[in-house]
């Protein structure tokens, strides 16, 4: 069987379409590229712009002076703390050993009136070590929180000044930074803006 010129045409039509489709596919696929392009240079672009910086933060607040105080009155604190509680304890070794000696010659009434003033001594002290061990948390917050902000203010200043886009913390407790080849230690800088040595 024979083509004919119809079937030609057809064909031929079909071509055309099929190579404007190709050719609609090649065009959308060199803008996507170029688009991708763009996108991903202007991002390197950036990413060299910027500026990287790291601070090893746990040694900075260890320079403090503020630590130091802070350190000073948690350790005040906690020992007024201490005292509250050897006191307790040393009041409830008296009533356990003055119980003992006297217990032979007590009523059972009596016996059971001092063995629950023991109990209750005991349920106090175990409370009051709790709320002593909640409150000095919150203690130390409190004195902490304003150095943590201060040390907080002046890496924000240096890297402003800077004009870093991130500062990474490298302090070994944070983990934060795992390896950092480059990039500048603000150290100096910001212990320079605390009045540090």
């Amino acid at each position: 069987m024979r083509a004919g010129k119809n079937d030609f045409l057809c064909t031929s039509s079909q071509f055309r379409i099929k190579h404007l489709q190709i050719e609609k596919m090649k065009t959308a696929i060199k803008t996507l590229a170029l688009g991708l392009m763009m996108v991903l240079g202007s991002t390197a672009t950036q990413a060299q712009g910027s500026k990287v910086g790291h601070i090893n933060v746990d040694q900075l607040i260890s320079l403090m002076p503020e630590t130091k105080e802070a350190e000073k009155a948690l350790q005040a604190y906690a020992q007024s703390l201490e005292t509250d509680l050897t006191d307790m304890q040393t009041e409830l070794q008296t009533k356990v050993n003055k119980f003992r000696a006297n217990e032979a010659v007590m009523t059972e009434l009596s016996k059971e009136n001092k063995y629950k003033e023991i109990q209750d001594l005991d349920s106090r002290i175990q409370e009051y070590q709790q709320k002593a061990q909640q409150d000095l948390q919150k203690k130390e917050m409190e004195l902490l929180t304003p150095v943590l902000e201060k040390a907080q203010n002046a890496i924000t200043e240096v890297a402003t000044e800077g004009g870093f886009a991130y500062i990474l913390d490298s302090s070994n407790s944070k983990g934060n930074v795992i390896y950092h080849e480059g990039g500048t230690d603000i150290m100096p800088l910001v212990k320079k803006k605390l009045g540090l040595q």
